[in-house]
């Protein structure tokens, strides 16, 4: 795939080995444990007791010594604030009637609104809070795990030398190199995953008999993780695999069992996307953005990872008909409508497509709607009080 889709980066990240060498560069020559604190560092340098000797290096390498008198005053960017201005003197009736002064007036205008467009692209995704009273079992030991950032996008139209949309941010999660791929996957949340979405025009009462098994794959580098827990799960890469093998461009691709791999087990290019698939065709972009030692201070209870980091908001859909009210039914292959698919209302959808006694008018496919919210901690915690309850 590399081939197809050239990598920014040459380093290829082998968890376990970057573990291995961060020990190596935490236990210096003189200590037998991870240099925590001051004092295992003067014990290192061999300058155990001698505080004078230890103060005067800290002195000679603060970072407080670059700066300078002729530097130029940095102010704290906020994105998700608009900075506050004095208002602008009102321009006087008279010289509003100049044509050079409406269109001074007109360019700040635009240009204030886009300032302001451009800041709202940071409000569209929220951070999650750390919950003290649920990190009083503290079973991590810093500097012995990798923390993993990992990025999801959402679904995105695509076509072979076009492109339709552009992936938005979905979800972020912190989850740690001894944790199996599994554990990740059963936490990612997606609209699809409330399905299956039948045909329901005839009865738009019924519900599914049945619920499809969890299928699904991560593809990282040149591996396909498929999670085999259920017998009845399907192997969505066999088919990707057979058309690779045809493909002069694409090299060996290789198949390993999600519940059997940790994320340790993984070799990765930062920054690079990688890919998601379940539902049937359901495709989620990811990327790892960051792998490193977990600190001090990181969430250190193991219960709480996989962690939900940040989360996009979820976008409201709009009844293609009233442009009111959120949309609840998709119809397809509707000669009554200008858009094909089209979101439409439950009141439109009894108005627009079935007639009083509830019959069909015309020829239509339809099928139900539904965005799956995001399960915090804050949810689960609600649920416990009131099973407790």
């Amino acid at each position: 795939m590399e081939n197809i889709y050239c990598p920014r980066t040459e380093k290829v990240i082998s968890v376990w080995d970057a573990l291995a060498e961060f020990q190596n560069e935490l236990h210096p020559e003189r200590l037998d444990r991870v240099v925590e604190s001051d004092h295992d560092i003067m014990e290192a340098m061999g300058l155990d007791g001698n505080i004078a000797e230890f103060d005067k290096l800290l002195e000679s390498v603060d970072v407080g010594q670059l700066s300078s008198s002729k530097d130029v005053p940095v102010r704290t960017f906020l994105p998700h604030k608009v900075c506050s201005r004095p208002k602008p003197a009102e321009t006087p009736a008279k010289a509003a009637r100049f044509n050079c002064v409406q269109r001074v007036t007109a360019r700040k205008s635009v240009k204030d609104q886009r300032n302001i467009d451009v800041k709202l692209r940071y409000n569209r995704h929220k951070y999650m809070e750390r919950k003290q009273d649920l990190e009083t079992r503290k079973d991590l030991t810093p500097f012995r795990e990798m923390v993993l950032v990992v990025r999801f996008y959402e679904p995105f139209k695509y076509k072979a030398g076009r492109r339709l949309g552009h992936p938005k941010f979905s979800q972020e999660y912190y989850v740690l190199s001894s944790q199996y791929l599994t554990e990740l996957k059963d936490k990612i949340f997606c609209h699809c995953d409330a399905g299956p979405f039948y045909e329901i025009s005839g009865d738009r009462t019924a519900e599914p008999t049945e619920k499809p098994p969890k299928s699904g794959f991560f593809f990282v580098h040149d591996t396909f993780y498929n999670d085999f827990r259920d017998d009845a799960n399907h192997d969505y890469s066999g088919v990707i695999r057979k058309w690779a093998d045809r493909q002069s461009l694409i090299g060996e691709l290789k198949t390993a069992r999600m519940e059997d791999t940790r994320f340790g087990d993984l070799k990765f290019r930062l920054g690079y996307p990688q890919m998601y698939q379940h539902q049937g065709n359901c495709e989620h972009l990811f990327v790892i953005s960051d792998c490193r030692l977990l600190a001090a201070t990181d969430i250190l209870t193991r219960s709480r990872y996989p962690w939900l980091n940040s989360y996009g908001f979820s976008r409201d859909v709009p009844c293609n008909i009233c442009g009111h009210c959120q949309a609840q039914y998709i119809v397809q292959n509707s000669t009554r409508h200008i858009f094909d698919p089209a979101y439409i209302c439950e009141n439109c959808l009894e108005t627009y497509h079935y007639t009083e006694d509830g019959e069909k008018i015309g020829d239509f496919e339809l099928h139900r709607y539904t965005l799956t919210m995001v399960r915090t901690d804050e949810d689960a915690d609600s649920e416990e009080a009131s099973t407790s309850q």
